[in-house]
This record gives C-alpha cells, sequence and structure tokens, in this order.
C-alpha cells in the first residue's frame, strides 16, 4: 500500500473535534451551522497571523517567551475548524487530500 492509499485519519479526527465542539457549543449557547464554522476558520486565522507576527517582532506585545508555542495552538485551531467545516459539509477529508496532494507521491511530479 502506497502512502496515497494508506489511512490518514483526517475524518476520525475531524468527528473527535466534532465531539468537543459540539460540548463547546452547547456550554456558550452556540448554533454551529456551515456559515459558523466558515467565519471560526477567520477568527482562528486572523489568532494564527497575530501570532505569526509576534513571534517574527512585527506586533506589539512581543512577549516572546511561548510564541511558537502559541504559533502552533493557534495552526490546530485553524485545522481543527478547517476540519469541522469540512464534516459538517459532508466533505471526505482523506479523499480530498489524497486527491489534491498524495496523488504526486506516485508520480514523483507536481505539475
Amino acid at each position: 500500500m502506497t502512502p496515497s492509499q494508506g489511512p490518514l485519519g483526517l475524518n476520525a479526527l475531524a468527528e473527535r473535534l466534532e465531539a468537543i465542539s459540539s460540548v463547546y457549543a452547547s456550554h456558550f449557547g452556540i448554533t454551529r451551522d456551515r456559515d459558523w464554522f466558515l467565519l471560526k476558520i477567520q477568527e482562528e486565522l486572523g489568532e494564527l497571523t497575530q501570532a505569526f507576527l509576534r513571534l517574527t517582532d512585527r506586533a506589539r506585545g512581543k512577549e516572546n517567551d511561548a510564541a511558537a508555542e502559541r504559533l502552533a495552538d493557534e495552526a490546530a485551531d485553524v485545522l481543527g475548524q478547517l476540519l469541522l467545516l469540512h464534516r459538517a459539509m459532508g466533505v471526505d477529508f482523506d479523499a480530498a487530500v489524497r486527491r489534491k496532494w498524495l496523488r504526486y507521491e506516485a508520480a514523483g511530479d507536481a505539475s
């Protein structure tokens, strides 16, 4: 089995994140729909950008003690929200990654 055929586990991860997101939404009285998921990605992307700017000394509040960890955490938030949006839309994320990215592994060509 080639890497492009093996399990990626993104769909399974999305299911685990959905369980957490559902509890979060219930606790805070949030109605999650496709629009909310997309807007949440945008919010998290802004936080990722802010963390990047701080890490690279291009923003106020240059407390760099945990800047690299914060950047990683914000990237995890963006990925998590992206997986949740695609889950809500019924997208098979594993198949999409195979189709869009991993098909180039066997070909050795990124054209």
